[in-house]
């Protein structure tokens, strides 16, 4: 043996020696070759750098894998510079449609990525799947999908698959592991990843057993792409391809995809021998080859570098030109700015124009009111006290009127002393936003219809104005008034006919009245008038006067109209202390003028308290009410604007008295809201609600759902079994989605931690949230973002007044512009004519309610019109 290894050892020398001879030999030729061309024909690849084992970064960064190894190869082929760039798949896609690269890799072929891409022939099939978490079973194929919301990475060819599927709804992710932790988080119960990646990331993030695989959706194909139409480019692509034989190819995927590694076995004798020869070796060619490797591999990694850099810059110039923003850069130090083209054309300007470009131009544009605000969050940020500068300036046009810019920048460098010295930003215009904002202020506090303060200002300028007054130890008067018998002119000439008048009281009531005394039209016919001490010390005269002028003739339609009015006044600080009290009285006084036949004026006093008892007795009757089976069930159809058809309800409470027949939720529910008895009452209509959408929904599809208002009552209270609507839904067999929980805005604008807490369970379980009166209120609208709405109801006093191009018909567009942009639907209340039906449809609306289609019925009556109308789509298929 011993003998047999000196052979071979001295073997293995000569032949190393002369594999060495000939290393040293082509290393000095290839040192005497001339440096390539650098002019040389290079194309830029570019894909996802998030899919195993076909392009993925390794753990120091590389970009390394399947496709990584085939470029290289083919640029061996070719003789052709490659570039090959990783980055998020949706970034790839737009790189290579903005001409910043030339070749996309790994993208599947559909229907719609043919119109915007020329695909080679497919070089691998991959699975497909949808994986869900271990929560959810019963995944078996895509019908079953449409319901769902999936995750997905942004860009990815299964959205159009799962669209075809009829999934609606998405979540989109910048990839695998982004999508991964939003599962385990919640946010997502199913997502669709390809299955390589899918295994790898699972595996590594150690969630392979939360995470399963449901079916496959599909077996995609990868292709290399071009932009349509570079048939250049394509050409080169498959020539260079075609050169790589298949024996290439298949060793090229067994590298990633598993195949073992052989290596040979060596004795420590030869393998040391092997060592000294090559440290020989290398000295020797160290001397040839040191400085031009040097040179060369830094050339190229400073040429890689400015590569990613540039595809860098450029991506975000692409992302700042998209969003079309102004971009600022500041010299704190000089006072001198440096603006892109856009910054200057928000404003109408060319750059050449606002020379000399400094801080005092920056001034003069800015609004005065806004420009000391602006450097003061400046200072602070500078100084290190915020994290931004972000502030919302206005600035004068050069056509002369203001816009709104939202003007957002961060330091980015200081001098060597410490001190700031570049400041980068953005201005981006918001007037739009600002417009649209205030007409929603204006329609949240303002009677469309009078333009008189509507009843959410009126109680804001109420509580003020006490406050105001206790400070002074001033009085307060609030007068109510209520138009008699104005029924009888809505019903005998029209709405339309109605509002004229209502419109024409407003002007005549300001007109009685000085500044600043507050008029408000608080709806329907009623309206209030605040007046401060001083201003009208003859309030009795002031009475008669708004009495006298309402009473005088209107001219409407042709036709003269005579209307009358009772007014109730209350006073602060003799009658009431707080506004709800002062507003009560007040109302107090004017049914008591109603009661002593209208057109008249009362003050409130210890008399008119009497009738309270009245109040009092509803409350006792009202509490027995559900007890001796005295509420009815009453459900009024909502409709589909886009075919005409039944698909919801909602569920509306009715009050059989015995003596005083049907009594109407506008007098019992506010008396059940303070006794405390909506909360049982609530729970019955709910229960109510809940069986009928049970028995009716083989009738009406899956789509269908019933709505509950929930009053803020039963929100806070604690809960029982018996008031956990949760807990009951899951006690009858019901799915959640049956069910749409009805509430105001108010209930959200500042919410307690047990509502937020109740929403969430709603969530939960399927159930869906929809907000009524929408309009009605005013807030931030934030809270839409903050929680999970499904629906927006808008408001009835909007419907009633809409007419093509006016200010009900304009703000309703951009309530359903807007709610739609945050994926939400809109139901339109109160919908009485067919002409308000098609303008709702020209301006996208989903679902209309009101008395054009039905009033409310019992639930006999609903389900013999869910009955036909199943009759009829019989008929018609």
């Amino acid at each position: 043996m011993n003998k047999f290894a000196a052979m071979f050892t001295r073997h293995f020398y000569r032949r190393v020696m002369t594999l060495l001879c000939l290393l040293g030999y082509s290393a000095m030729l290839f040192a005497s070759l001339p440096a390539r061309d650098a002019r040389a024909e290079a194309i830029t690849v570019i894909s996802d750098d998030n899919y195993p084992p076909y392009l993925f970064k390794d753990a120091n960064g590389n970009t390394v894998g399947i496709v990584a190894d085939f470029w290289k190869l083919w640029e061996q082929k070719t003789g052709v510079k490659v570039t090959l760039v990783s980055t998020a798949w949706e970034q790839a896609q737009q790189q290579l449609l903005s001409g910043h690269a030339d070749v996309i890799e790994m993208i599947f072929r559909d229907a719609e990525r043919e119109q915007r891409y020329t695909f080679t022939k497919a070089y691998a099939t991959l699975p497909v799947g949808i994986y869900a978490h271990e929560s959810l079973s019963g995944l078996a194929s895509p019908e079953v999908l449409s319901g769902f919301t999936v995750g997905v990475q942004k860009g990815d060819g299964c959205i159009f698959k799962l669209k075809e599927a009829g999934v609606k709804s998405f979540r989109l992710y910048n990839n695998y592991e982004e999508i991964i932790q939003a599962t385990l988080s919640g946010q997502v119960k199913i997502v669709c990843m390809d299955d390589y990646p899918a295994h790898y990331y699972l595996y590594r993030m150690n969630a392979d057993s939360q995470i399963l695989r449901a079916f496959t959706l599909y077996q995609g194909q990868f292709h290399r792409a071009v932009r349509k139409g570079d048939v250049r480019t394509l050409r080169l692509l498959e020539r260079g391809a075609a050169a790589i034989s298949p024996a290439e190819m298949t060793a090229l995927e067994s590298k990633w995809k598993g195949s073992s590694l052989q290596r040979g076995v060596y004795s420590k004798q030869v393998i040391l021998t092997l060592a000294l020869l090559l440290v020989v070796g290398l000295t020797l060619l160290l001397l040839i080859f040191m400085l031009r490797v040097a040179v060369k591999r830094k050339t190229a990694e400073i040429e890689s570098k400015r590569e990613e850099l540039e595809l860098e810059r450029l991506r975000l110039t692409n992302i700042i030109d998209a969003t079309r923003a102004g971009t600022w850069e500041w010299d704190v130090q000089t006072g001198m700015f440096q603006f892109n083209e856009r910054w200057a054309e928000i404003l109408g300007y060319t750059l050449e124009e606002l020379v000399p470009h400094n801080l005092e131009t920056a001034k003069r544009l800015t609004h005065p009111d806004d420009w000391q605000t602006s450097m003061t969050l400046v200072a602070r940020h500078l100084q290190g006290e915020i994290e931004f500068y972000e502030c919302d300036i206005r600035m004068q046009h050069k056509a002369g009127h203001w816009i709104w810019i939202v003007d957002r920048g961060r330091l980015i460098s200081r001098t060597p002393a410490g001190e700031p010295a570049m400041m980068r930003g953005t201005h981006i215009d918001i007037t739009d936003k600002k417009q649209a904002e205030a007409a929603i202020w204006r329609q949240a506090n303002y009677d469309s219809l009078t333009q008189l303060p509507n009843r959410h200002y009126f109680h804001h300028q109420i509580k003020e104005a006490i406050a105001a007054a206790a400070t002074r130890q001033q009085r307060l008067s609030l007068l109510l008034l209520d138009l008699d018998r104005f029924k009888e002119v809505n019903d005998s000439l029209g709405h339309r006919r109605g509002d004229e008048l209502l419109m024409e009281v407003g002007q005549r009531i300001r007109q009685c009245v000085s500044l600043p005394a507050t008029v408000a039209r608080l709806g329907g016919d009623e309206f209030a008038i605040i007046v401060p001490e001083g201003l009208h010390a003859d309030l009795q005269g002031l009475g008669n006067q708004l009495m006298q002028e309402i009473s005088k003739a209107y001219i409407l339609g042709g036709e003269r109209v005579f209307v009358t009015v009772s007014i109730g006044i209350s006073q602060y600080p003799e009658d009431a202390l707080h506004a709800e009290e002062i507003i009560q009285h007040a109302d107090q006084a004017m049914y008591d003028a109603k009661s002593r036949g209208r057109n008249s004026l009362r003050f409130f006093s210890l008399a008119i308290r009497e009738a309270l008892s009245q109040r009092v007795n509803l409350a006792r009757d009202l509490r027995m009410a559900l007890d001796n089976g005295e509420l009815r069930d009453y459900y009024q159809p909502i409709v589909s604007l886009h075919n005409g058809k039944i698909v919801k309800a909602e569920a509306l409470m009715r009050w059989q008295h015995p003596e005083r027949g049907l009594i109407s939720p506008a007098l019992f529910i506010p008396v059940a809201e303070e006794t405390g008895d909506i909360i049982a009452m609530g729970d019955w209509i709910f229960h109510r609600a809940a069986q009928h959408a049970m028995q009716w929904q083989p009738l009406m599809g899956d789509d269908f759902a019933i709505s509950v208002n929930k009053s803020p009552v039963q929100f806070v209270e604690q809960l029982n079994v018996q008031s956990d609507w949760v807990h009951a839904l899951r006690a009858m067999g019901v799915e959640g989605k049956r069910i749409v929980v009805e509430i105001t805005e108010g209930l959200l604008l500042n919410p307690d931690p047990v509502v937020e807490e109740r929403l969430l369970q709603f969530r939960d379980m399927g159930i869906q949230v929809a907000i009524d009166d929408f309009g009605t209120g005013y807030s931030s609208l934030s809270y839409l973002s903050k929680f999970d709405i499904d629906y927006l109801k808008i408001d009835q006093s909007f419907t009633r007044n809409l007419n093509a191009g006016n200010e009900s018909y304009v703000l309703c567009e951009a309530i359903i512009v807007m709610a739609h942009k945050l994926g939400l639907k809109v139901i339109a209340e109160g919908v009485e004519t067919a002409l308000q039906r098609d303008l709702l449809m020209d301006i996208h609306c989903d679902y209309a309610q009101g008395f054009f289609y039905s009033p409310p019925v019992p639930a006999d009556a609903f389900e013999q019109m869910l009955v036909q109308q199943s009759r009829e789509a019989a008929i018609a298929r």
